[in-house]
């Protein structure tokens, strides 16, 4: 599809290059009506010195580079990757990337990656920094960008962006089904789980829950992912700032395996938003 041209004189200029990455950033700018026009802008400015290939917020895409050239965006992953800036900010909480705006700039957004994932053969899988330095092909951010290549403090688009929600838009443009946690290996790839999940996979999550004192201590922790399991996870999401969708997919699962044994202040369980 062709999106509105608003070229950035910063690129470095190829007749062909392996695509591997698709790169989420955010605009470090408020959400409004023009915001990707204003980005573009921005980029087309000489003393910027810095680029994307595509802006989007809720009513807009700009294109500001050619997709066979290299933008000015994420030191690490300029070479092969292609950049895709949204209106907003990091410090945004997961409440923040569910209103009325954001959910209409990311359901543009998806289908621009879907597209793009479908003309460069990009697997839709999420990738952390381990795997940017493993060489991995798919979607990242610009934080595990700077974790992985060292090249860089970015952090956006911070914890608070939807991995699991963005992905199942993604795949749902391009037709696809979540692959079921029962054939996915932990250690390969978190497992997407939600209500109706079964396993040890189950287990293991529900025992982490405990750890954090959201699973309460009377219930069986017995691998089957029903209310009591849903409820600990949206709360845990919750206090996390993370989407309180009750599903734990990439995002979840990383922020459960790295957090710090605790529970809310007051003692609480904490409720669904």
């Amino acid at each position: 599809m062709a999106y509105p041209f608003v070229e950035s004189p910063h690129v470095n200029r190829t007749s062909g290059r392996q695509i591997d990455l698709i790169v989420i950033h955010t605009m470090e700018m408020d959400e409004k009506g023009e915001t990707a026009e204003n980005c573009a802008q921005w980029f087309r400015n000489p003393g910027a010195m810095v680029s994307a290939h595509y802006c989007v917020d809720a009513d807009t895409i700009v294109q500001c580079v050619r997709d066979q050239d290299v933008a000015w965006a994420a030191p690490g992953a300029n070479s092969d990757g292609l950049q895709i800036e949204h209106a907003g900010r990091a410090k945004q909480t997961g409440r923040d990337w569910s209103d009325a705006y954001s959910t209409a700039m990311l359901e543009r957004s998806a289908t621009l990656a879907a597209d793009l994932c479908r003309k460069y053969q990009i697997p839709v899988t999420w990738l952390y920094a381990p795997d940017l330095q493993a060489g991995k092909r798919g979607l990242t951010t610009h934080g595990a960008v700077s974790k992985a290549f060292k090249r860089g403090s970015h952090w956006d688009p911070g914890l608070g962006f939807p991995v699991e929600r963005y992905l199942a838009l993604v795949r749902s443009q391009l037709g696809q089904r979540a692959v079921p946690a029962d054939v996915k290996s932990l250690k390969d790839d978190p497992p997407l789980l939600k209500v109706g999940s079964e396993g040890w996979q189950v287990k293991r999550l529900q025992k982490l829950l405990r750890q954090q004192g959201l699973f309460p201590d009377e219930a069986k922790i017995d691998g089957d992912f029903g209310p009591i399991t849903q409820l600990a996870v949206e709360g845990f999401q919750q206090w996390h700032d993370l989407e309180p969708d009750g599903i734990v997919g990439p995002l979840t699962w990383h922020t459960l395996l790295t957090a710090e044994v605790s529970a809310p202040a007051d003692g609480r369980t904490l409720q669904p938003a």
